[in-house]
């Protein structure tokens, strides 16, 4: 027997047929993608060299279903073109093999944070993780996710240099919630793995 999923997040089982040239499985039953749980859309600026790496490992293994390479004032690293995207995608897939979570998760272009929010879904919410003042609690964001109902959030991450007052301003215009974890300056990395280990714990 073997277990079997794809990018959409079917699961099925299944008993191997032949190993000569192509593995071929006979699938016994397939279970459809679940379609009540929360889309976790992580959209965070990116670390410098491995770190970006070992956070899309990581963000993969802790189940976000999309990261969203973005392109903030003051991000240092820019990923265009397909090199990185290409190796994030096969990162990602090794991740859901190992960590056996439900789908891939699916890797998206670098997008400027004017253009993200300009097409943010209409059936959810976006929060920006911000030490500003006015922020809220992870925690009380999260009681309030529960209460609206909503299908997806997208949660913006800055570069170690910070969101600038522009951006800020444009958060807010857009009703992005701004949420806090710590006083501190967190890596990138470290801002994006906590954020979503925090979200996909208390809502699941």
């Amino acid at each position: 027997m073997v277990d079997l999923f794809d990018d959409a997040g079917q699961t099925s089982s299944g008993t191997i047929v032949t190993t000569d040239g192509d593995v071929i499985v006979r699938v016994q039953s397939i279970t459809p993608t679940l379609t009540d749980r929360l889309k976790l859309v992580i959209a965070a600026a990116v670390p410098k060299a491995n770190r970006a790496d070992w956070m899309i490992e990581k963000l993969a293994e802790i189940g976000v279903d999309v990261f969203i390479p973005l392109s903030a004032s003051r991000s240092v690293v820019l990923p265009e073109g397909r090199g990185k995207l290409d190796r994030w995608e096969r990162l990602s897939t090794e991740a859901a093999k190992q960590s056996r979570r439900v789908g891939v998760m699916a890797i998206e272009p670098l997008t400027g944070v004017d253009k993200l929010l300009k097409n943010l879904p209409a059936d959810g919410v976006a929060w920006c993780l911000s030490t500003e003042g006015g922020s809220i609690a992870i925690s009380q964001a999260v009681q309030n996710l529960s209460k609206n109902g909503a299908i997806s959030l997208t949660l913006f991450i800055g570069p170690e240099g910070g969101w600038t007052t522009e951006e800020l301003t444009a958060f807010s215009t857009a009703n992005v919630t701004a949420v806090r974890m710590t006083a501190s300056v967190l890596r990138i990395e470290t801002a994006a793995l906590a954020a979503a280990a925090i979200v996909a714990s208390l809502v699941d």
